[in-house]
């Protein structure tokens, strides 16, 4: 069934999901993960700021491997390893994959330990932030994972609502629609049965992600009156072509919408919170017996 809020994706009638009509994903060009020119000052000043979101995915780490000190992990489609440098420094042992040859390249030039291909090792805990969103096959990809999962090990995953409130009143201007890039949609529900259809055990989701919910819901309401994702194109100087006075003007104009109508967007992530439809979502998992996994 066709879904009417996100253009070009239909529905799967079996777990809820939103998968889209087009075939394999366009590889991410070189330059993808790199900067394509020096930042501005409002650029490095936001950036800094948001670095505390670096923060908020430790703190849910260490959530999840609670006292587990010495917990192994594998940050999967970690990209240049930017979340695997900050764990790293914060006491975490952790590995990054990625099969993009620039993102890895970048890496290993921070000497950091992202590979192309996943240690043969077992793993504590495994992480998709926000990767799992960007294949065609979750569930494959899911299911030859585990086996470099520990038999007690857990699944942490973030991803994009695809039923939060966001994207039926954006559409195709939600900031997280992202297609190429995002090639499918997960709901709690088919979130909730992938990961029991590989063979895990749900343990707690989370309909507060800080860094996609709010951030999210600020860039999806300045789509709605400006050229899209420009404030997202300033913070990560990514994906916005042109002069940097243009990026400074539409960084500022951004800024100045955010704090006007800041009332009304609080309003409605407090709507969207207690109904459980933010933007995004994180779950964490546990596996099962070797013998229930599907590879």
């Amino acid at each position: 069934m066709t879904a009417r809020h996100l253009p070009g994706f239909f529905r799967c009638p079996h777990c809820s999901g939103y998968f889209h009509e087009e075939g394999s994903p366009p590889p991410y060009e070189e330059g993808y993960f790199a900067a394509a020119s020096q930042p501005s000052l409002l650029s490095k000043g936001l950036g800094k700021v948001l670095e505390i979101f670096l923060w908020t995915r430790k703190r849910c780490v260490k959530r999840t491997v609670g006292a587990n000190k010495s917990a192994e992990i594998l940050d999967y489609g970690c990209g240049n390893g930017k979340l695997v440098r900050y764990l790293r420094q914060h006491g975490f042992k952790v590995d990054g994959f990625d099969p993009s040859a620039a993102a890895v390249a970048l890496a290993r030039q921070a000497d950091l330990p992202v590979f192309s291909d996943i240690p043969h090792k077992k793993y504590d805990l495994i992480m998709f932030w926000h990767s799992l969103e960007h294949t065609d096959t979750p569930l494959s990809d899911l299911g030859g994972l585990l086996k470099h999962l520990k038999p007690d090990g857990q699944l942490l995953i973030a991803v994009p609502n695809g039923d939060s409130l966001e994207a039926y009143l954006t559409r195709g201007r939600w900031f997280c629609y992202d297609w190429p890039f995002h090639r499918v949609h997960f709901t709690p529900r088919a979130l909730r049965g992938l990961l029991e259809q590989v063979g895990c055990k749900v343990q707690w989701f989370d309909f507060v992600n800080m860094e996609y919910t709010i951030s999210s819901l600020m860039q999806s309401f300045l789509n709605t009156i400006l050229p899209k994702n420009t404030l997202y194109s300033v913070v990560s100087n990514r994906r916005m072509p042109g002069a940097g006075t243009k990026i400074v003007f539409f960084g500022l104009l951004s800024l100045g919408l955010l704090t006007i109508f800041s009332p009304l967007i609080l309003f409605f992530f407090l709507i969207a919170l207690v109904s459980r439809r933010t933007a995004a979502m994180i779950v964490v998992a546990k596996s099962r017996s070797p013998n229930h996994l599907i590879t």
